[in-house]
């Protein structure tokens, strides 16, 4: 049987894919610890910050008989709005003609590398933009700042989960008291455990030191040290300041931190010559946060 250039441009599919996903490997990959990867069969995705239900409800049946009722409010609305980013790839018919397939395989590889750049560095994003007044989210605050809102019904009072100082072992024992303290909008506290501290990698070191050791590795006393064995440590070269850090609780960046996926990205033949043909890959992907009670930054001077 002779295959037809269609057929025959259409076999080529499997190979790109492969190629394709090979090249999106060789990326180190970061996004899928920091958002819940979720597929979305919607035009956008909404998701609410919800907020506490008062403990003393649980007293009420015991103090008056009457069983005690939980409600909760929702709080802000953050929306995630899809979007779209194709782009076109030009392969030299000559290539296929003179069985040049390793050829072609470095090229999808090299576009493969490049998508997941690009979602590496959007996902990065989250926390480069954390301290920015244009990058806002659903309370129209930075994730990181100084001044969130209670909740939308409640406008007395803020609540803070930014900082200002460098990386030292004092600062993040300080700051994991203050993560532990943070209140919902009843002003309960919710319990956050962290556990994580997201760091360039010009910190890596510097946190390692302050974690990892058994000791102070600032006293010559044989002290303990207390912060060893709490944290896992997230180096990152995409956070592009290297003073900068971030400490997370990890179990609450899962409820709250999310990556929709909208269609997976799989190549398409979409015009063809004499002496080439053109394939297109598109992503098609939104990220953000319900809420913030999960990180606190550090914006170091």
């Amino acid at each position: 049987m002779v295959l037809t250039q269609s057929q025959f441009n259409t076999l080529l599919i499997p190979l790109i894919t492969h190629h394709f996903e090979v090249g999106q490997n060789r990326v180190p990959r970061m996004r899928t610890q920091l958002f819940s990867e979720k597929r979305s069969t919607l035009a956008q995705e909404n998701g609410t910050g919800m907020g506490g239900m008062t403990p003393e409800s649980w007293n009420a049946y015991a103090s008056t008989g009457k069983k005690g009722k939980l409600d909760v409010d929702q709080l802000y609305t953050q929306t995630y709005t899809h979007q779209e980013y194709p782009v076109q790839l030009e392969i030299k018919k000559n290539l296929i003609l003179n069985d040049q397939y390793g050829k072609i395989g470095d090229l999808i590889r090299r576009a493969g590398i490049s998508a997941e750049q690009k979602m590496e560095i959007d996902a990065a994003s989250l926390l480069t933009n954390a301290f920015s007044a244009s990058f806002l989210w659903s309370d129209a605050k930075a994730l990181c700042a100084t001044d969130h809102p209670q909740s939308p019904t409640v406008t007395a009072g803020t609540f803070s989960n930014k900082g200002t100082s460098a990386l030292t072992a004092d600062v993040v024992s300080t700051t994991r008291v203050a993560m532990m303290r943070f209140k919902d909008d009843k002003g309960t506290e919710i319990g956050l455990m962290p556990n994580e501290l997201w760091v360039p990698p010009e910190l890596e070191d510097t946190a390692r030191k302050i974690v990892a050791s058994v000791l102070d590795p600032e006293s010559a006393n044989n002290a303990i040290n207390p912060q060893a064995g709490r944290w896992t440590v997230k180096p990152w070269m995409r956070l592009t300041d290297t003073n900068n850090w971030f400490m997370a609780d990890s179990t609450w960046r899962q409820e709250v931190a999310n990556w929709y996926v909208r269609e997976t990205t799989t190549p398409m033949i979409v015009a063809e010559t004499t002496t080439e043909i053109v394939y297109e890959f598109k992503l098609h992907y939104s990220f953000g946060v319900d809420d913030w009670r999960w990180i606190y930054g550090h914006e170091v001077a």
